[in-house]
């Protein structure tokens, strides 16, 4: 139920970061569905509020997303988290689906980098970051819906209150990584061809555009491509996108390899460790763009970045400490 998945979410933050999220009922909202929340720290001090808006109407734009309305101290931080998620039907709560409940995770991880940023300039604070890194937050969030201990705070059945059976819990963890290794060299065909693209291509030198990106893709591709495959025509993202993605659709595949290996460390001392949570916050969360990514991520991992976490939570290499894959 979405209301328990919300619930279980605040639990966790507040383990790792000392916060906690509380629900007001006196703003005043544009939609009965929408919820009031204000996020307070562990001394009682006020950081901020946000509104959620989970379920669709017709009014409202598909996907999910958060918004920044008020950013930068003084003022306490402000902002949304949207949705399309499933509604209540009838006398049904709102009954979520495991990847519904990943996109709250991931909208909400964004929200608390805009909220537990502690960076005066209001151009470098919350979000405000470079276009690689401002995915760490939101994506590493994740994998708190793939722990076992952290699903059983929220992931019950709605009437019986039942955990997640082991059996399903395991087939769940298989099926994540169902073709990963296609999966990932997908990404990284878009990656390219957009960075080469703006960087490299040359309509004297190269031809159409459609031919170069198709052979590009084929590289990629563990099937030859058609004749007639312009997956390119649709690719909004390299420069039809209003938030320009153009050069920077790489930015999904590193974000992800550095929250992989980011939540390598909550993983070793502690999924709801507030030592590691607290670290985050001050190192990563807090600090917006007023230090080099690099920089905010050395300190808090006391290293670069390791691709190989990302490989093998993908299950695509043995983790030569347990000489296994995680995943399987």
């Amino acid at each position: 139920p979405a209301d328990r998945v919300v619930a279980g979410m605040f639990d966790i933050v507040e383990r790792l970061y000392g916060i906690r999220v509380v629900q007001r009922t006196g703003p005043p909202v544009w939609h009965p569905d929408v919820k009031v929340y204000e996020v307070i720290d562990r001394d009682g001090v006020r950081l901020g509020s946000f509104y959620a808006d989970w379920f669709p109407r017709e009014t409202k734009r598909g996907g999910a997303w958060m918004d920044a309305f008020i950013t930068g101290e003084p003022i306490p931080n402000s902002g949304a988290i949207c949705g399309n998620l499933t509604p209540p039907l009838g006398t049904l709560p709102a009954l979520l689906t495991h990847r519904e409940v990943e996109t709250i995770f991931h909208e909400f991880g964004h929200l608390l980098h805009h909220t537990l940023s502690r960076v005066g300039v209001k151009s470098l604070a919350g979000t405000n970051v470079a276009w690689d890194f401002v995915e760490l937050p939101s994506q590493i969030m994740e994998n708190w819906c793939w722990e076992r201990d952290a699903l059983d705070l929220f992931a019950r059945h709605w009437e019986t209150q039942s955990a997640i059976p082991e059996d399903l819990f395991l087939k769940m963890r298989r099926a994540r990584n169902f073709r990963s290794a296609n999966t990932q060299m997908r990404q990284l065909g878009f990656a390219i061809t957009d960075l080469l693209l703006h960087t490299e291509y040359s309509p004297e030198r190269d031809g159409d555009v459609v031919d170069y990106s198709r052979a590009l893709l084929q590289r990629f591709s563990s099937a030859p491509l058609p004749p007639d495959h312009a997956s390119i025509c649709s690719f909004t993202h390299l420069f039809g996108s209003p938030v320009g993605y153009g050069a920077g659709y790489y930015s999904y595949k590193w974000a992800e390899v550095l929250e992989a290996d980011a939540f390598t460390r909550f993983r070793k001392e502690g999924i709801f460790s507030p030592a590691v949570g607290g670290e985050f916050r001050d190192k990563i969360l807090s600090q917006g763009d007023s230090r080099d990514p690099a920089e905010l991520y050395r300190d808090f991992m006391g290293r670069d970045p390791d691709p190989d976490a990302l490989l093998i939570r993908s299950g695509l290499l043995t983790n030569p400490v347990e000489n296994e894959a995680v995943v399987v």
